[in-house]
């Protein structure tokens, strides 16, 4: 532990900040190694608050993963709340690793979850914070490696100048050969590569190789490492943000980067011992991934299309990782993670093994994501001794048309027998998620979500007379890449406010109420996920600008989004509201999928067809 910037941790910045629990870092089931005794010490780090951080499954996987290998310490960092950066800044408090209250700076290795698009200027904000070059061409021997993986990863041009390695798809195997690769080099060598000059010094050791030989090694040795600096876009990329492909710069390093895979789940650690936070997590529960990948393929779902192909726990190993996690936490609530946990195959046999299990300890199993077809009918009886407050399901659309065009196989008469039987096992509330602005998308179809919705209330009549009530959440349709739909573009925001504004009269006097997502957020997911290089320049733009925490709402401020394209040349429309045609390169062509973009243009095409 750094005793110096512990203690000034402790007097500067803890007594006046709000929630200072989550600065504090004495989480129970914490590893609290040494980085300064490991041959390669690694902070995971994840740009949003602590709050959200710490409920983050993959997060926790790669902490007790790396915390197995003997030779490695990881720890953890968090993106402050304003308050707390404010301080730190006027204060000279370097962001630092929560357990062994050493700056992040002094790492070797520092590895981001980028779980979502609008964490973007989180990740500039730590960086800064650690006294760390934003660039990644600015940055020496005596800086960490910056790597990043999860969801942006797949696409991730937009940030590619700010990180020196990329680790797309699954992380476990990448992260620990990177990890590995430097432990190799320290063996051989007697240091990494990554320590800092005055570390080096301290040991006597002599000086390490340059960054760039480094990087060069990861980029040939490490299985599906994308290490930016040796890609460039394609000549035919515009100034204005046409797309285009990315191509090496260099004759010996793959043109196409694998994504990582896992052959079975087992191989993914089970977390038996999960961090409990000492401020309250998003989720307060012992969550377990049960299935890895869907079955199901929505044409607009880029986690359906790139977690293929299916992987599974057995219910075996399950209920044994429910009763030691249990056991590690006091958690009285276990959650069976999977993008459509009704879709494992022994469903029923795992909850009666968890029911067994836990009878009289009065544990809930929560089932977070549902398909709604003819299994919804039976999950209520499944889970009868579940709180059953509310029941969340994704129709996704309102008509049986588009829902073929998305190839969500679910019918209404599904979906009305299901949400009848949810009354019956007395859930008190339905939450039903759709999009709007699909291809091909008409008025019709809008309407049809709230005769949807009324006609799901209508099925409570049958259990007690009374109508249910029923929440239509409404997202905007974002075509991501890799999926099917990855050509398509975004409506306007006209028409995205024109729809927003006929939902709410649609449902006025109704037992029907309706929320939605952020018009603007969506657009600006849009162009973080299917831009190019070019789009970086107005995330530094806007960060400096003073954009922060852009998923939370007392922090969005669209406007200095808006200044930041504009002054950076950026063209938003041509990014976000124009289709791709289908021949020309992309800027995530080159980080290879489960589905080649052959299979993926005729999944396309058969969507298309859908609207003649």
């Amino acid at each position: 532990m750094n005793d110096d910037l512990a203690q000034r941790i402790s007097d500067a910045l803890l007594p006046v900040v709000n929630q200072p629990s989550q600065y504090i870092g004495l989480e129970v089931n914490a590893r609290r190694k040494d980085p300064a005794a490991a041959a390669v010490s690694v902070c995971l780090a994840f740009p949003d608050a602590y709050t959200i951080g710490i409920s983050h499954t993959g997060s926790q996987v790669l902490y007790h993963m790396l915390n197995d290998l003997s030779n490695v310490a990881a720890d953890r960092t968090y993106c402050p709340l304003p308050d707390a950066e404010a301080v730190m800044r006027q204060r000279g408090i370097p962001l630092f690793a929560w357990e062994s209250r050493r700056a992040i700076g002094e790492f070797d290795v520092i590895g981001f979850s980028l779980g979502y698009e609008l964490c973007v200027t989180n990740v500039l904000t730590m960086l800064d914070l650690a006294g760390i070059p934003l660039m990644a061409s600015d940055r020496t021997d005596e800086h960490p490696l910056i790597v990043g993986g999860d969801a942006l990863a797949d696409s991730p041009e937009p940030l590619a100048d700010f990180f020196d390695v990329f680790l797309p798809g699954d992380g476990e195997a990448p992260l620990r050969a990177l990890v590995e690769r430097l432990v190799g080099h320290t063996t051989a060598t007697g240091q990494t590569t990554t320590l800092r000059g005055s570390e080096r010094m301290a040991r006597g050791a002599a000086p390490a190789a340059p960054r760039e030989q480094l990087l060069l090694k990861i980029a040939q040795q490490v299985p599906s490492a994308y290490v930016p600096r040796f890609y460039a876009p394609d000549a035919d990329a515009q100034a204005g943000g046409g797309f285009a492909g990315v191509s090496p710069t260099r004759d010996d390093i793959p043109a196409r980067i694998p994504r990582a895979c896992l052959t079975d789940l087992a191989d993914s650690p089970a977390i038996t011992a999960p961090l409990v936070p000492v401020a309250e997590g998003v989720h307060d529960r012992v969550v377990i991934e049960v299935m890895r990948g869907c079955p199901n393929l929505c044409r607009f779902c880029q986690a359906g299309h790139l977690r293929l192909p299916v992987r599974r726990r057995s219910v075996e190993e399950i209920v044994a990782t429910a009763r030691a996690a249990v056991d590690a936490t006091g958690y009285r609530e276990i959650s069976l993670l999977s993008l459509s946990t009704s879709d494992y195959p022994d469903l029923e046999a795992l909850i009666e093994h968890l029911q067994a299990e836990f009878a009289g300890e009065h544990v809930n199993i929560s089932l977070p994501s549902l398909r709604v077809d003819s299994q919804l009918a039976i999950l209520p009886k499944l889970t009868s001794d579940v709180r059953k407050s509310g029941l969340t399901i994704a129709a996704e659309a309102g008509s049986e048309r588009l829902r073929r065009l998305i190839n969500k196989h679910i019918t209404e008469a599904d979906m009305l027998a299901g949400v009848r039987a949810a009354w019956k096992a007395g859930y008190g509330s339905v939450k039903v998620y759709f999009m709007a602005g699909l291809p091909g998308e008409t008025p019709e179809d809008i309407e049809a979500i709230v005769q949807l919705c009324r006609r799901l209330s209508d099925t409570r009549r049958d259990v007690d007379g009374h109508r249910g009530a029923i929440t239509a959440s409404v997202s905007w349709f974002v075509p991501k890449p890799h999926t099917a739909l990855q050509w398509e573009a975004v409506r306007d925001e006209a028409y995205f406010f024109d729809v927003r504004a006929r939902l709410i009269e649609l449902c006025r006097r109704t037992p029907v109420s309706v929320r939605f997502h952020r018009i603007e957020r969506s657009i600006l997911e849009a162009l973080l996920c299917r831009g190019g290089r070019d789009v970086g320049r107005a995330i530094l733009a806007a960060w400096r600008a003073g954009a922060r925490l852009d998923s939370w709402d007392e922090h969005w401020t669209w406007e200095l989004w808006e200044q930041a394209i504009a002054e950076t040349g950026v063209d938003l429309p041509a990014i976000v509201h124009q289709p791709i045609p289908t021949g020309r390169g992309l800027p995530w062509d080159h980080i290879a999928c489960h589905l080649p973009t052959e299979q993926l243009l005729k999944l396309h095409r058969a969507a298309m067809d859908e609207l003649t």
